[in-house]
């Protein structure tokens, strides 16, 4: 699975794209920029689905410019869908900014599996706690999981002091994903590492635990 972290905005989530599958995990705060750093890797017109991990705008403010441009799907779990084009719920009023209204294509599910070219799959893992909605996405194969805000680098985690933010539900969250066997870890925000990944999870696991 070829997976590219695009540098965009400094206020700005990650942004991963799949290119064999035409497929973005997050959009970014900044649509022109999130195009700009695609262009590298792929021509903009092949992106076909956008994935967010949640409905925070520096992870969803791109949406409008790339789906004008690019024409793609959008993909969000349905407890984040209220949050999505809210300016509080979306914390885009965090940024001075306006939530984007656009729709939603694909409404996900836990357990829901996303396609990623050569009979590969992304299993779609609901990740309660940063948001009602939040969701991770794991490459079984490859034991890859993009954590969205849920868990980051060195123990880190989502904060859950923002409108349906729930310490309880971050906790259960992280508890299941210390069961699974990740190598590579991709967060919404910092740099991905295959180094010791599962101490990571665990570090994460213990810092949740701290905070109910």
């Amino acid at each position: 699975m070829l997976v590219h972290l695009l540098r965009t905005s400094v206020y700005s989530g990650n942004v991963y794209l799949l290119p064999d599958s035409g497929m973005l995990v997050d959009a970014g705060i900044s649509g022109s920029e999130t195009i700009a750093a695609v262009s590298r890797f792929m021509d903009v017109e092949d992106l076909e689905l956008v994935v967010l991990t949640h409905a925070h705008f520096d992870h969803s403010g791109g949406l409008v410019d790339l789906v004008e441009r690019c024409d793609l799907r959008v993909a969000l779990h349905r407890d984040d869908l209220g949050l999505l084009s809210d300016d509080l719920g979306s914390v885009a009023s965090m940024f001075g900014a306006s939530a984007p209204l656009v729709d939603v294509d694909i409404v996900l599910s836990d357990g829901d599996l996303l396609p990623i070219g050569g009979g590969d799959r992304l299993e779609v893992i609901h990740t309660p706690g940063h948001t009602p909605g939040g969701v991770c996405l794991y490459h079984r194969k490859s034991g890859s999981l993009f954590s969205g805000d849920t868990l980051f680098g060195a123990g880190g985690v989502g904060r859950v002091d923002l409108l349906g933010g729930d310490a309880h539900a971050l906790l259960r969250s992280i508890e299941r994903l210390a069961g699974l066997n990740v190598e590579v870890l991709y967060p919404g925000h910092g740099e991905p590492s295959s180094q010791d990944v599962s101490l990571q999870i665990e570090r994460a696991l213990r810092f949740a635990r701290s905070m109910v």
